[in-house]
């Protein structure tokens, strides 16, 4: 079983082959710690440093060392006690593994669904945690970014040797697993091929309680996206009603608005009103004194 990390930088092979050397190296550990522009700058100040001390080798592992990518930044954060932690990734994915296991021996369909369930659930969690640490950070939460940690996150949950690489929390690029199958996936899709023991492949019709359980993989997945577009729909539909019932408050508050706006200019054409009469009144009976004076 095999797997590439994502991006086009070096090409896939290169950069995994990057990836699994400096997974489990010491020298340099420190910077993995750091924010991703701080990253270039401490690099390079180390690698001076041990290659002053005389640490050549070292200091051509920590040179080697390639800024992560904000997606990779993340799951490394993740890694390394920011947040919730890949404990329960992991075990979702080794309790999904042994599921596949069960499967093609023609058992447990209802507990592939549960686990593949949970996988999903625990790599969600994460990817929106994920997330998180980077608007904390200041850095941009992408769509395209969320896909590569989600990415990344389904193949430690896919693979130990995956599970591994992002344990470490030294990913300085993201994993892609578009490579991955359950174990046992790679006899199934070449039709039952094997090998014996001194290596030669031989190939035997497919087991029928394989094909049952490939199926009933198929149908579990085709079921839960079923529900899972009708639960859109349903939100959908209760959306569309929500927004036509605010639109129709939004059209009701305009009509009381201007009703109220009306009225507030009437109010305002009759205290003018009212006002002239006061000081013609009030004219009159100045007036009226001032000939009532006279006449004394």
């Amino acid at each position: 079983m095999s797997f590439y990390p994502c991006g086009p930088a070096r090409g896939k092979l290169e950069a995994y082959k990057e990836v699994r050397r400096l997974a489990g190296a010491k020298a340099g550990d420190e910077l993995f710690d750091l924010a991703p522009e701080e990253f270039v700058a401490a690099r390079d100040e180390l690698a001076r440093r041990l290659r002053r001390e005389g640490d050549a080798e070292a200091a051509a592992t920590v040179k080697a060392l390639r800024r992560p990518p904000l997606s990779a930044w993340a799951v490394n954060r993740l890694a390394r006690g920011d947040g919730p932690g890949l404990d329960p990734l992991l075990a979702a994915g080794e309790r999904l593994r042994a599921a596949h296991q069960a499967a093609l021996a023609g058992e447990g369909a209802d507990e592939l669904r549960s686990a593949a369930r949970a996988e999903r659930e625990a790599a969600a969690g994460l990817v929106e945690a994920a997330m998180g640490l980077l608007r904390e950070a200041g850095h941009p939460a992408t769509d395209a970014t969320r896909d590569r940690v989600a990415a990344t996150l389904h193949a430690a949950a896919a693979s130990p040797e995956a599970a591994d690489l992002v344990r470490h929390g030294r990913l300085t690029a993201d994993l892609d697993p578009s490579g991955f199958g359950s174990p046992g996936d790679a006899a199934v899709r070449t039709g039952g091929a094997r090998a014996d023991g001194d290596g030669t492949a031989k190939r035997k019709k497919e087991d029928p309680a394989a094909r049952r359980a490939r199926r009933a993989a198929a149908v579990a997945a085709r079921d839960d996206a079923r529900k899972r577009a009708r639960l859109a729909a349903d939100q959908a539909v209760l959306a569309t009603r929500q927004a036509e019932r605010l639109g129709r408050l939004a059209d009701q508050a305009e009509r009381e608005a201007s009703r109220a706006r009306a009225t507030a200019a009437a109010a305002i054409e009759a205290a003018s009103a009212a006002r002239e009469r006061a000081a013609g009144a009030a004219k009159e009976l100045h007036e009226a004194e001032d000939r009532i004076s006279a006449d004394r």
